[in-house]
């Protein structure tokens, strides 16, 4: 890309002719995410007019919309050079520095796009509002302020009203988003931007066909498409819409529409891939970041996806490599709560379980809502053999969620292992009230009620016993998956009828179901041989 941009002093110098294109032109091709066609476009129109710093800005937006962040910056810089008194670029840079967290040279950049703007620029208020809204950290309020100037200035620009909505939308009010949305379809009909963020903001809500009268994301996405059918945004939304309506045909087809309008830029083919990977193709993610890396082998973020995608296939030391290259480049504030998730769980499928354990944690400090990582660290404890800590992250998981069955299951394990086993007990009664035909569960009952009655005098466990034989005798395909757990249970039976009730005619009918099930069992052979004798 930088060869391309400098490139542009020798189209000037061949006097390269526009053909009539205009910054507009080039601005729909950004806004129709044609990427590549737009920077093609903006290299003619800085080499035709050097000096309009808007050219050199729209293009250097171009690249950000691209995530070629260090081409943007040089654009910009080229913008200052060849028109300082132009605020726009001051912008830019102020974007690229808040990307890159140089908050001190952001705030410095966006100050002198505002004195140079002189409180006159409509324009430098909706684009540095556009930077507090979609860059993190973001900062509501400020977006707020100036583009409430920037309403005074041009109160019939429905980008206005577009940025307002996001405002609105990212601070979890999507009544006054709607609002401020339809201020801007009413003002610019056939645009498909207002229409498409209608539609976004409707998946968020989850009304995506419409309901109590509304429209919904379908609706809008297809009033986008209808008003503007090149608009490519709208058909990768209607992928992702579809995706998540597991209506996959429909949501490939989408996709490559998607493609095919936006020229296959790099971007597309980024979120192509990001897109199998939502619906779980994870192969399917992997060959398509193979075909990216040929021209896109720098780009970090294709480490994350590949590492994602190897843990979902287990292909776990290939996933650790791609997730621990992908670290090493990325800027720690840059890194995900999922990113720890997945980080954590490949080290513990390498063996690497202290240190799974810290970036589980990390991943829950980020974000307390993922409660499942619990379980994780618990499962990890409980295979180290510390039970006290599986217990207690197993507890959290419980405390801090709906728990499932499995989870009750986990506790109860951990609290047998600590020879708790009243507790251990009270916590597999939910297991199976939950799952009453899961046979493992009356197995750990029956296994907890033996260690509170070693003797079996009180024949705590022997209900629980004749639940795991009942389930298991009722079908064969249960008998053969559980055949450990009945095989316990006889055992019991025997040991009960001949220690407790001096049975034994019902002890050895007992001990000779074990032989049936499993004819090696050596200890089934000497009881029934000393019972025999």
């Amino acid at each position: 890309m930088r060869s391309l941009i400098f490139s542009s002093v020798l189209l000037f110098l061949l006097n390269v002719d526009v053909n009539g294109q205009s910054l507009d032109d080039a601005k729909k091709l950004t806004l129709n995410e044609q990427y590549e066609s737009a920077s093609s476009m903006f290299l003619r129109l800085v080499a035709k007019f050097p000096m309009k710093g808007d050219y050199w800005y729209y293009f250097g937006e171009n690249l950000l919309k691209a995530e070629n962040t260090d081409s943007a910056e040089t654009l910009f810089s080229s913008g200052i050079q060849n028109e300082p008194s132009n605020p726009l670029n001051f912008v830019g840079l102020g974007k690229v520095y808040k990307t890159n967290g140089r908050m001190e040279e952001a705030d410095a950049a966006f100050k002198k796009a505002l004195d140079l703007g002189n409180a006159k620029n409509a324009e430098v208020f909706i684009r540095i509002s556009d930077a507090n809204i979609s860059i993190t950290p973001k900062n509501l309020s400020k977006a707020f302020e100036y583009l409430q100037l920037a309403e005074k200035l041009q109160p019939k620009n429905p980008e206005v009203y577009i940025l307002q909505g996001d405002a609105f939308l990212e601070n979890n009010n999507g009544t006054e988003a709607v609002k401020f949305y339809e201020k801007a379809k009413k003002l610019e009909p056939n645009s498909p931007t207002a229409t498409l963020r209608l539609g976004q903001l409707w998946v968020r809500a989850r009304n995506y066909q419409g309901k109590d009268g509304e429209k919904g994301a379908l609706e809008y996405y297809n009033e986008a498409i209808d008003a503007s059918p090149e608009f490519a945004p709208a058909y990768r939304e209607l992928g992702d819409l579809f995706a998540l309506a597991q209506r996959y045909d429909d949501a490939k087809a989408n996709y490559e529409k998607y493609l095919q309008l936006s020229k296959g830029n790099i971007v597309a083919k980024r979120r192509y891939a990001a897109f199998k990977y939502k619906t779980n193709d994870f192969r399917g993610a992997l060959e398509e970041l193979d075909k990216i890396a040929v021209e896109d082998a720098g780009y970090n973020i294709n480490n994350r996806l590949a590492a994602y995608c190897y843990y979902e296939i287990k292909e776990y030391t290939k996933g650790l490599e791609a997730m621990e290259r992908f670290i090493a480049l990325q800027p720690e504030n840059k890194l995900l709560p999922k990113d720890f998730e997945y980080y954590g769980k490949l080290l513990s499928e390498n063996g690497k379980d202290s240190l799974a354990i810290i970036k589980l944690r990390q991943a829950i400090e980020l974000d307390n809502a993922n409660t499942d990582l619990y379980a994780n660290i618990g499962a990890i404890y409980y295979k180290q053999k510390n039970y006290a800590m599986a217990a207690e992250m197993y507890e959290a998981k419980i405390r801090e969620s709906k728990p499932a069955p499995n989870d009750y299951f986990r506790l109860g394990q951990a609290y047998f292992q600590l020879k708790r086993y009243g507790e251990a007990d009270s916590v597999f009664i939910k297991v199976t009230e939950a799952q009453p035909k899961m046979v493992t569960g009356y197995s750990w009952r029956a296994k907890a009620n033996s260690n509170l009655d070693p003797d079996s005098k009180l024949g705590l466990a022997k209900p629980f016993y004749e639940k795991v034989i009942e389930l298991c005798e009722a079908d064969e395909a249960t008998k053969t998956k559980y055949k450990k757990d009945l095989l316990d249970a006889y055992k019991y039976q025997g040991a009960y009828y001949y220690l407790v009730n001096n049975d034994k005619a019902t002890s050895i009918s007992w001990w000779e179901k074990v032989l049936t099930l499993a004819p090696e069992d050596e200890q089934a052979k000497k009881v029934l041989a000393d019972l025999r004798k």
